[in-house]
């Protein structure tokens, strides 16, 4: 799919304008990475957190799987995501290890 975008000022910047049909296309979100390859510029959505989609990907796993490995999935399914909503950090390293 090729469309002409508009790139118009904003602020001190640029904004390139671009079709909701072509970001939705492109599994875009409300950020996005761009880079710059032979002169060209690249736009990729942009990073996702740790295990988006993950609760809709369980969701839809067939009952048939559910069934034949139940404890395993289940174990998975209550794993709490505070991880995700606090940012996990290393702990601190001990005076005897090396990094």
């Amino acid at each position: 799919m090729a469309v002409q975008a508009k790139i118009e000022k904003v602020g001190d910047g640029f904004g390139l304008l671009l079709p909701k049909e072509l970001l939705d296309a492109c599994g875009f979100g409300s950020e996005a990475t761009v880079t710059v390859q032979d002169k060209t510029l690249v736009v990729s959505p942009g990073p996702r957190r740790a295990r988006d989609d993950w609760e809709e990907a369980i969701q839809n796993i067939p009952q048939e799987a559910i069934d034949r490995d139940f404890e395993e999935l289940k174990k998975f399914r209550e794993m709490p995501n505070e991880w995700d909503d606090q940012g996990w950090q290393w702990p601190e390293a001990g005076s005897h290890e090396k990094v």
